[in-house]
């Protein structure tokens, strides 16, 4: 299944400007009298409409940009426009469907080509993917500022994919590798990290096992447990009992010293008062001298009888306080003995408690390390069951894998053993690349060999996609700029005279170069398309004009 490409129109909408470059079904040259004609901008066009992104340059991206690609796949005819990432599809001359975005286009080209590569993405879970339309193009397209280069890099955002993936691609080409293989390859290597994993923490586990059991010892298990938990809470009991002992204790005592202190205080003012009303009789008596007659009378009795007894009550008073403060004094004497008492007693309480629940803690950290233990032992043996598992995994897709690295092996032979016969074709001494190279790796060489291995490289490839399977869909070969890396004349005419000569295999093939155009005139079969636009103004209002229904056709679509 061939895809022939029969015109691309490239429409500037905001100025009205168009151009369109119509191709022969097999070899065609794209030429200029100079540089900067639109020769590139026109082969980035063809497989930028189909979904693929590629470098244009910056006047280009600044454009109100539409792209219109007519081809031929399995006798019928189809247009494709592009307007930024929008896409419109016609089949003979019929609307069929607008797509608004490249992964949508992508899964329409796919049905269409009956052709799909999937690969692993670079996200976290390794996510297969469809990959987007230019994964179709790859092996088909050299661009001139970037296919040249290592690995060639001529579209744009394939990094999704890391390089092994994207060599894988060309093998997708060739029918030796399928979305089966990348599913299994896929679930060979997650095995392949569980299995590390599960290994790392087996490690673990048993280095941790072994520190437990430098800690355990036997002995600490051997009392009866029952008898120990009951000890600690007749223990705790007691200790509850003696705390209540001692609030009580504190409270009495406390009670106590406020009476002592308070019969102390009374005790001194009595003994005041008892001081101030002393009676005692003197030597001399007491008289009182008559202010009327002159003369003198002793105290009177009463008075003399109100201080003895007065100082009578006293004295007693003082008496029964000097009494209850002895009293007072003796209660806190054996209220302070039964509270150190209790003291005693609670310590020697907490110390028992201490070592009974030492005791019982080294229990419990032991029952716990044994717990550890045998989980630990029982994950270690269910991880080991676990990668058993994974390993048989591992060794039904190995079988599967080493069919298909068989397929790619021989593919590869091939491949390989077409490459070298065109490397001498190209003149390229076989001193100057390596004898081991796949499809889409950069091969080594110095100076202007770098170009021409390049172009061996697309040409093998075509050449072992038509030995190894018909069925894959192939697309136009695209070269842009072959004489890069200055080629001389006559390296540069063995390149074109080659490309332009191809008859191994039927794909369509268009080629874009200042030099040549002699050389492919005189060769039969080959179209030149000489472009004789303004310098950097390839579009005209005049051509957009002359195609005003076509452009209508499509842009009333979108």
């Amino acid at each position: 299944m061939n895809l022939i490409f029969n015109s691309i129109l490239l429409v500037n909408l905001t100025n009205k400007e168009a151009k369109k470059i119509e191709f022969a079904p097999g070899k065609n040259m794209l030429t200029s009298n100079g540089n900067h004609y639109g020769k590139s901008v026109i082969m980035k066009s063809l497989y930028y409409t189909l979904g693929a992104e590629v470098y244009f340059p910056n006047p280009i991206k600044s454009l109100n940009y539409m792209t219109i690609l007519r081809f031929t796949l399995e006798d019928k005819q189809y247009i494709v426009g592009r307007l930024n990432s929008m896409f419109v599809v016609f089949r003979n001359s019929k609307f069929i469907k607008k797509y608004h975005n490249v992964g949508d286009f992508g899964d329409f080209l796919s049905d269409l080509f009956k052709f799909e590569i999937e690969l692993v993405g670079k996200d976290a879970e390794g996510t297969i993917e469809k990959c987007p339309p230019a994964f179709f193009y790859l092996p088909y397209y050299i661009d001139q500022e970037n296919g040249w280069s290592t690995n060639s890099y001529s579209f744009d955002r394939m990094t999704q994919f890391d390089m092994p993936q994207r060599k894988d691609s060309y093998f997708f080409h060739f029918g030796v590798l399928d979305s089966e293989y990348v599913k299994q390859n896929k679930h060979q290597k997650e095995n392949s990290k569980k299995i590390s994993k599960l290994l790392k923490d087996n490690e673990k586990y048993k280095t941790v096992i072994e520190t437990l059991k430098m800690g355990l010892d036997d002995t600490q298990m051997a009392f009866e447990i029952k008898d120990l938990q009951a000890a600690i809470s007749n223990r705790k009991d007691d200790i509850d009992s003696i705390f209540k002992d001692i609030a009580k204790c504190r409270k009495e005592l406390v009670e106590a010293e406020d009476m002592y202190q308070r019969l102390l205080n009374e005790k001194e003012v009595l003994a005041k008062y008892i001081k101030k009303n002393d009676v005692t009789p003197t030597e001399k008596t007491d008289v009182v001298e008559c202010p009327r007659c002159g003369l003198f009378f002793e105290q009177a009795l009463s008075v003399k009888m109100e201080q003895v007894y007065l100082l009578e009550s006293l004295n007693d008073d003082y008496t029964k306080v000097t009494t209850k403060a002895e009293k007072a004094e003796r209660k806190i004497k054996r209220l302070n003995e039964k509270y150190e008492s209790c003291q005693k007693k609670l310590k020697e309480y907490e110390n028992s408690l201490g070592d009974e629940q030492g005791t019982y803690d080294t229990y419990l950290k032991a029952k716990t390390t044994k717990k550890l233990l045998e989980d630990y032992s029982k994950k270690i043996a269910q991880n080991e069951e676990f990668v058993s598992g994974l390993k048989d995994s591992n060794r039904t897709i190995r079988l599967l894998l080493k069919e298909y690295q068989q397929s790619k092996s021989k593919a590869n032979i091939t491949y390989l053993s077409v490459l070298h016969k065109n490397f001498g074709t190209l003149d390229i001494p076989s001193n100057q690349v390596p004898r081991e190279s796949e499809p889409g790796s950069f091969i080594e060489a110095s100076g202007a060999y770098g170009p021409r291995c390049k172009i061996a490289q697309a040409l093998s490839f075509l050449e072992t996609q038509k030995s190894i399977s018909n069925e894959i869909i192939t697309f136009p070969l695209v070269i842009d700029s072959p004489n890069v890396l200055e080629q001389d004349k006559d390296h540069l005419e063995s390149v074109l005279k080659m490309l332009l000569t191809w008859n191994v295999t039927d794909n369509q093939i268009i080629v874009a170069s200042i030099e040549g155009k002699e050389l492919a005139e005189q060769l039969s079969g080959v179209k030149v398309i000489q472009l004789d636009n303004e310098v950097n103004h390839i579009m005209s209002k005049d051509e957009y004009n002359s195609l005003r229904a076509e452009i209508d056709m499509v842009i009333t679509s979108f």
